[in-house]
């Protein structure tokens, strides 16, 4: 089962979460027909959603994580709620033919991504709303929103996650690790948990399975901490018919019954999980029709 811990280290300074997302990350690379480079870069967006929706320990918080970069892997999307509940994709689905081998070790992929911005979106439950960007320096999705913690949010952070593919591109296993310090803490106590996570150390650590407990202890370097009861998560989506049926009401009455007089029917697919809905013709009938009593 994948799972999220919170916890800290035994002086309480330091903050740590730790996440097991191989079955979540799995079946997303699956959904969407994904694997190498692709696969890891989704799985780094998941579980990175997963790492950020931890600020208030909410069930109804949600961030939500847009990548925009100029390269063939750089449009990503995520939404991630803090009761456990994440989905992604990729805004051009043109990556789902790309497939780039790669090794055991942390994949460079800052290539594949290039320039552009990620724009985080937090909904805390309360009735704010709060956006932060920050530009693409490396196109490594995790240090970059790293950096976005460090600047935006005044949190001095370091985040990492490591996705394992194996030599048909096909998700192994999946993780993830976000320390902040309080303040006034010592800022070393940061730097050597960067120390620790930074290169291939994930990396090294996931060839054995590991649960969230191990994690934790291994980027506090063996030191002691307290942990809370970990929270599940899993690969969730909330579209259905009605949201399909919402998606064609935006096209219009006239225009929805254009399409019933031209193909019958028609399917929408969600970009997020990628099933599929089919409206039949009198399905579109009866929408343009509530359409019509809705404007009288």
């Amino acid at each position: 089962m994948d799972l999220l811990s919170r916890g800290l280290d035994s002086a309480k300074a330091v903050r740590v979460v730790a996440a097991v997302t191989t079955s979540l990350v799995r079946e997303a690379a699956t959904r969407h027909r994904l694997r190498g480079a692709a696969a890891v870069l989704l799985g780094r967006g998941l579980t990175a959603g997963c790492l950020l929706a931890t600020l208030t320990k909410r069930d109804d918080e949600r961030v939500r994580i847009a990548m925009r970069g100029d390269g063939p892997l750089g449009r990503v999307l995520v939404d991630a709620h803090g009761d456990g509940r994440v989905r992604g994709c990729f805004v051009n689905e043109r990556t789902t033919e790309l497939h780039v081998p790669l090794g055991a070790g942390r994949a460079v992929l800052g290539p594949l991504v290039g320039n552009g911005q990620i724009t985080v979106t937090r909904d805390l439950g309360l009735e704010n709303t709060y956006q932060g960007v920050v530009e693409l320096r490396t196109g490594e999705l995790d240090e970059d929103l790293e950096r976005y913690l460090t600047g935006s949010e005044q949190l001095p952070s370091v985040m990492r996650c490591h996705v394992m593919v194996g030599a048909d591109g096909e998700v192994v296993r999946a993780a993830g690790v976000l320390a902040q310090t309080f303040p006034g803490a010592d800022p070393e106590r940061l730097d050597r948990i960067r120390g620790v996570l930074e290169g291939d150390g994930l990396a090294d650590v996931l060839r054995q399975d590991r649960e969230v407990d191990a994690l934790m202890g291994f980027a506090l370097g063996g030191e002691g901490f307290h942990a809370a009861e970990p929270t599940a998560l899993r690969f969730s989506c909330g579209c259905g018919r009605e949201r399909a049926r919402s998606v064609v009401s935006t096209l219009g009455a006239e225009d929805i019954d254009a399409l019933a007089d031209e193909q019958g029917g028609t399917e929408v697919r969600c970009s997020y999980c990628g099933d599929t809905y089919e409206l039949s013709e009198a399905d579109l009938r009866a929408l343009a029709a509530e359409l019509r009593e809705q404007r009288s």
